[in-house]
């Protein structure tokens, strides 16, 4: 016999617990029930009902919000996306139209960009019910016979594929999602080997058991939710390694730095750049393997690791030059102790009065670089000053270009000269 735990407001932690042992043996739920009736002057019919008719869900809202939602959910689906009907027989990537006919489909790691955070909850819904209403889930599809559910968080689109001159904040991205994942594993309680890469197809799903209004969520925002909610202690013990996409800040962080180092092997040759992008997607996918062979959520989507590269080897070779990674050192030259054995046989080493002479003319190099940089900033200090009507020091110069004040005073002396 089927059974359905009703998800109306502020159930007690008893009638919690006896809507949970109908999951696990429905005769001895329903002589607890009775007792549990008997006990408080209620009838158990009416609690029988209370605790197992499905929830009512007035199809004005649903109209209101969550279709909508459902719809830009089909909309910003991949156009090849994985799908199944029983993920114990596989997946396979089908279109787009095609996979939501299907039982199951991809919710996540998209290879463009993270559009949400879905996390699977092996606990009745009721045990849990004040953390719902806590932290609000854009959608929760819950499963009729366990009660068990998926949470999901619709995210401000997080693109894998920055614009140019912003690659530098997919680090940063990654690692913050990374870690609010790991916070709301911790949240719920939620299982740590579901990879948050399939999902119940929402629109195949009872619709009696599918809730939420399509809340989206700002990453920063759901962090400082998370934080607030969660105790010091547990979120001491959050390791942002073991989430979902803690695997792609790993890998993007490791195969990064093998990058900068091999990169210079490839340039200045024919289709140095072909080669080099083809070199990196062979070590991206040798290192998914490596690192997260024994990562409770297994390897990375080929498909995935394929974008990562992409995105690496392409600003690696147009951009990169020694100076984000590697120290350079005071000869001006890539620190060979700091590259791979291949990049530093390309570069040999100093000696006697040649090394001597490097290091000299590094440091003048460095000096007046820095010479000249402190001089344009006095400079324009010295204009803002005059237009504003202020008395010139070198104190006033010092603080208004945001350098030392003996620096001001030697060059605000040679002004004067």
């Amino acid at each position: 016999m089927e059974h359905h735990t009703r998800p109306e407001a502020q159930i007690p932690d008893t009638l919690a617990k006896i809507a949970g042992l109908f999951q696990i043996n429905p005769d001895l739920g329903e002589v607890v029930l009775r007792a549990y009736a008997a006990l408080r002057g209620l009838s158990p019919e009416a609690l029988r009902a209370h605790l197992l008719a499905p929830p009512l869900r007035p199809e004005r809202a649903r109209e209101a919000f969550q279709r909508p939602y459902l719809a830009h959910f089909a909309q910003t689906l991949p156009r090849y996306p994985y799908a199944t009907d029983d993920p114990k027989e596989g997946v396979r990537i089908y279109k787009r139209e095609n996979a939501l006919k299907r039982v199951h489909v991809q919710v996540g790691h998209y290879p463009h960009a993270v559009l949400r955070l879905v996390v699977d909850v092996d606990l009745p819904w009721p045990q849990v019910e004040e953390r719902i209403h806590a932290l609000p889930p854009s959608l929760v599809l819950v499963n009729p016979r366990s009660g068990h559910f998926h949470a999901w968080y619709e995210l401000d689109p997080i693109p894998l594929t920055p614009p140019p001159g912003r690659e530098g904040s997919l680090k940063g991205a990654l690692a913050l999602l990374a870690e609010v994942e790991a916070l709301l594993e911790a949240y719920y309680g939620a299982d740590p080997g579901y990879n948050g890469l399939l999902s119940r197809n929402p629109f195949l799903h009872p619709p009696e058991w599918t809730w939420g209004g399509g809340k989206r969520w700002s990453l920063r925002d759901l962090h400082r939710e998370l934080r607030g909610l969660l105790p010091s202690g547990t979120r001491r013990r959050v390791d942002p390694g073991l989430a979902s996409y803690g695997r792609n800040n790993a890998l993007f962080d490791r195969l990064r730095a093998e990058a900068y180092a091999h990169v210079a092997l490839f340039r200045g040759v024919p289709g140095g750049e072909e080669a080099f992008r083809a070199w990196v997607e062979q070590r991206a996918h040798a290192l998914n393997q490596s690192l997260f062979r024994d990562h409770p959520k297994g390897p990375l989507d080929p498909r995935e690791v394929h974008h990562t590269a992409k995105s690496v080897a392409k600003w690696t070779y147009r951009n990169y030059r020694g100076a984000r990674v590697y120290p350079v050192s005071s000869t001006g030259r890539p620190d060979r102790s700091r590259l791979s054995p291949q990049a530093r046989a390309l570069i040999p080493p100093l000696q006697g009065q040649e090394l001597q002479e490097a290091v000299r003319e590094g440091g003048r190099r460095r000096g007046s670089r820095r010479r000249q940089e402190a001089e344009e900033k006095l400079t324009e200090a010295l204009k803002r000053l005059q237009a504003r009507g202020e008395r010139v020091t070198a104190r006033a110069l010092a603080r208004e270009a945001g350098v030392k004040p003996h620096t001001a005073s030697k060059w605000l002396k040679r002004m004067r000269e």
